[in-house]
């Protein structure tokens, strides 16, 4: 019985391995982010930081309530109207007043992220989940997890092909 609540703790829909990895995952993004705006600063006007601010909150709680948090799908049913999903994004997208190329960038950035645009890519040329899984070097349960939100964020369509989304967010 402690061996099951502890595997459950560990490896369940909330467990403690889960959140560290994705805990690493926008520490990664974040680290990417950060070396891209060196790379290539922008001057951006005074009134944009809040903005901005205010759009990157937004997309994390969009990617976390798609991966199943509660909390964060009530955040986003209540501030848009509507269950997590593309149009959300749509509506994330167009609230900012960030030049689009930069709100396209970071949406793709936070959205997809590097596993994402190679799932993308590897399905773009027709291979297969499992193989996929492999290639990432993720377990088939969360390349599965990984392909269903770019599915409801419109990146793939229903048969596992690259939307005009996915292809650009591919060569993000």
């Amino acid at each position: 019985m402690v061996i099951v609540l502890l595997a459950i703790v560990l490896w369940g829909r909330g467990g403690v391995l889960r959140q560290r990895r994705l805990e690493r995952e926008i520490e990664e993004l974040r680290s990417r982010l950060i070396e891209y705006s060196r790379a290539q600063p922008v001057v951006l006007p005074q009134k944009i930081g809040p903005d901005l601010y205010e759009f990157v909150k937004d997309l994390e709680t969009l990617r976390s309530a798609i991966a199943g948090a509660k909390i964060c799908q009530r955040v986003i049913l209540k501030k848009y109207g509507v269950k997590p999903g593309p149009e959300v994004l749509e509506k994330i997208l167009s609230r900012t007043k960030l030049p689009e190329s930069v709100k396209q960038r970071l949406a793709d950035e936070f959205l997809v992220g590097e596993a994402g645009r190679e799932i993308l890519r590897l399905l773009n040329k027709g291979e297969s989940i499992e193989k996929i899984s492999a290639e990432v070097g993720m377990p088939l349960i969360v390349t599965k997890s990984q392909i269903t939100r770019l599915q409801m964020l419109g990146y793939l369509d229903g048969r596992l092909k690259p939307t005009e989304k996915g292809l650009r967010a591919m060569v993000a």
